[in-house]
């Protein structure tokens, strides 16, 4: 019997090896399938670099062709400031000179004060007649001059806003400087090249008129000056921009 339990045990140890081997082969083929299975982790690592890479590069194109669109929009803006300031710098010579502008400066200024006033009675007046303590009578008359004020005031800051009190010509000559009033009664300077100015036979004035048009061809704009009551300070300047009158 222990002769046959011998036998039992060296015949279940020889059978044991190949189990062994099929098991082990069994996890290797297992452990290959996942392995394939798996992306490498080199080439993985290489293809997160590459994307990587290419964003890093489509984020500087993008921020190149933002700078680039900023700068080509702030050229004009930068070119407008500089010929602003090359043109505050330049020296001008007085042209054409109108004394009575002073006086439309504060006849100008008084109308908008009084249009203003008369205005800021109309709602105390509006106010009174509610209450039954002011007539209809002074209700219509009162609205009635507040309205002739405004037409008023309009019409003449339209005439007062077109009359030249200054013209100016760079020293040189290119450049043409005009002043004339606001609807507030202030100075404005208008600078514009000598070649866009019209002269007096272009915008039809001739000799003797009262009031002569400054035209120019960028702008439809018409400013007046008179020679008649103006001063024309250098003769031979003002034939540089108006050219002679006929």
């Amino acid at each position: 019997m222990a002769l046959a339990g011998l036998c039992r045990v060296r015949s279940s140890g020889r059978a044991a090896p190949p189990l062994r081997r099929c098991l082990q082969d069994g996890l290797r083929a297992r452990t290959g399938e996942e392995a394939a299975a798996r992306p490498p982790r080199v080439v993985g690592s290489r293809l997160c670099l590459q994307s990587w890479r290419i964003g890093a590069v489509a984020a500087r194109l993008e921020a190149r062709r933002v700078a680039a669109a900023w700068l080509c929009e702030a050229a004009p803006a930068a070119a407008v400031r500089q010929a602003a300031v090359a043109e505050a710098a330049e020296e001008f010579k007085v042209v054409y000179r109108f004394p009575g502008i002073k006086y439309c400066r504060a006849l100008s200024r008084l109308k908008l004060l009084q249009t203003a006033t008369t205005l800021a009675v109309v709602p105390p007046v509006c106010y009174l007649y509610l209450q039954g303590q002011a007539s209809q009578t002074v209700l219509l008359y009162t609205t009635g001059v507040a309205f002739f004020a405004g037409v008023m005031l309009y019409g003449m800051s339209y005439f007062f806003r077109r009359i030249i009190g200054l013209i100016y010509l760079s020293e040189s000559g290119r450049t043409v400087k005009v002043a004339h009033l606001t609807f507030w009664g202030k100075r404005n300077d208008i600078y514009c090249p000598i070649e866009t100015v019209m002269t007096s036979d272009e915008a039809g004035d001739v000799k003797g008129e009262l009031l002569l048009q400054f035209k120019r061809y960028d702008s439809k704009d018409t400013l007046y000056f008179t020679t008649k009551y103006g001063q024309v300070v250098d003769r031979q300047k003002f034939r540089e921009i108006f050219g002679e009158l006929r």
